[in-house]
């Protein structure tokens, strides 16, 4: 396709793009610098990884784009921008999941009024395909369930199956349907109702919409986001046959305690514990021989608030949340846009510019990528920290600081190292550190996530 469009990047963004090669070993974005080791802090001396590893999965970064603003970002051309299909590559062509809020709001293309509900852009599903072809990012297609319309859900999946190659598509029934009625309402055959949705109810829709998509259908569910019936997930799974169990997550609220979002609460330790809400499903999905996934996250519920999930604190959230969400037994973490304040990237007029989020997730890609397996390094003390193992042997210390100062560590390597950072003063810096004795020891920025990417255990031949 003719490519069009720009990146519009702020300077730190820029560099951000560049992570790939800041993470190489040898390969510095600054000149290199030693820091004293003679400073008056002490250094927390990080030991050996140990404990279960954990590999990972081929897509542990996803994105999950409202129905609208991905109608949105496509634009009304043939296909979408440069900057778009960029972005995405950059961060390894995550999977989408379109969906959200809006899939229980649409209906295909040409449907008569209904009430609550409105149809799909008539070239909807033919710029998505050119997304995919460019990108090869899988798709996931979230069908609506609240309005009680198997027939819609039919007319969707065969659209998207005429646009989406069959070992790139899924489907998923339904958004949240445990907590229907508030804030989506859905149609109980006489009215749009603001009641909780029965468990027979739910059942019997989900059961039509997985009959009509037919048997060898990719589905995924059941995209839960409470624990009202989370005791019913492994019955489900098998009567839906789905191939990955989700749920979505969100640490913070705003939909109905706003006063507790904040900055700090985002960049404390105890917000990542939170996490353990979901970690049963995990659970039933390992039981089950099935994948896990948190189909839809973001820094506070309810679109996010600005000067919050729009800040570089966001970027350290990211990363530390895909990290636990590895060790808890989850391969995927997808990120939710919505037009609202916690949007990774906003594109207007073919032009893409980055946020602060969107550069924590770059930051994660090139860290934690395809193949590498995980370990937690149980020294780490006040620190969360792990170490990732890279195919081809390549290893990087990837370390939380939690506090609001500045903290040192020890680390064992054969020689010089390279640093990368994301940081809620400023979203990305790098450093060399030359070690001594054997050891290097690294200077942590406050409330920050830093990669130390080690030199190869033996010398190479």
């Amino acid at each position: 396709m003719t490519r069009r469009g720009a990146l519009a990047l702020a300077p730190a963004a820029a560099i951000a793009i560049g992570l790939a090669a800041l993470i190489v070993p040898g390969r510095l974005a600054e000149a290199p610098r030693e820091r004293a080791a003679a400073a008056a802090a002490a250094a927390l001396v990080l030991g050996a990884p140990a404990g279960a590893a954990v590999t990972i999965g081929p897509h542990p970064i996803g994105l999950s784009i409202e129905y609208p603003l991905l109608a949105h970002d496509l634009g009304s051309g043939r296909c979408p921008s440069s900057a778009l299909v960029h972005a995405l590559e950059a961060l390894g062509s995550p999977p989408i999941r379109i969906g959200g809020d809006s899939q229980d709001a649409v209906a295909p293309a040409g449907t008569p009024a209904y009430p609550g509900v409105s149809d799909l852009p008539a070239d909807f599903w033919s710029r998505v395909a050119c997304l995919e072809r460019e990108t090869r990012a899988p798709i996931i297609v979230g069908l609506n369930l609240a309005s009680g319309e198997p027939g819609w859900a039919a007319e969707l999946a065969a659209s998207a199956r005429a646009a989406i190659p069959s070992r790139l598509l899924s489907f998923e029934l339904g958004n949240e349907p445990d907590i229907y009625g508030a804030p989506v309402r859905w149609w109980n055959g006489h009215a749009l109702t603001s009641t909780a949705m029965p468990w027979a109810t739910y059942l019997a829709r989900a059961r039509a919409v997985a009959a009509v998509l037919g048997a060898g259908s990719v589905l995924e569910g059941p995209d839960f986001a409470s624990g009202r019936w989370v005791r019913m997930v492994p019955a489900l799974t098998r009567t839906l046959h789905l191939r990955t169990i989700d749920a979505h997550f969100y640490p913070l609220d705003a939909c109905r305690d706003p006063a507790t979002a904040t900055t700090a609460a985002l960049l404390s330790r105890q917000i990542q514990t939170k996490i353990d809400e979901r970690v049963r499903l995990a659970r039933d999905a390992r039981a089950e021989r099935l994948p896990a996934v948190i189909s839809e996250t973001n820094s506070v519920s309810c679109g996010g608030v600005a000067g919050i999930s729009d800040e570089p604190a966001a970027a350290v959230w990211a990363v530390r949340m895909i990290v636990r969400a590895l060790r808890a037994g989850f391969s995927s973490v997808r990120f939710h846009a919505s037009g609202s304040a916690y949007d990774p990237f906003v594109v207007n007029a073919g032009v893409l510019t980055v946020r602060p989020l969107e550069v924590g997730l770059l930051f994660a890609a090139r860290v934690l990528g395809a193949g590498g397996v995980l370990r937690a390094i149980p020294s780490g003390g006040a620190l969360d920290a792990v170490a990732v193992t890279r195919p081809g042997g390549a290893r990087i210390v990837v370390l939380s600081n939690y506090t609001a100062a500045p903290r040192w560590v020890s680390v064992a390597a054969r020689g010089p190292v390279s640093m990368v950072g994301v940081a809620a003063a400023a979203p990305v810096h790098t450093a060399a550190v030359a070690t001594v004795a054997g050891r290097a020891r690294v200077e942590l920025a406050p409330n920050s996530v830093e990669a130390i990417t080690l030199p190869p255990t033996r010398p190479a031949h």
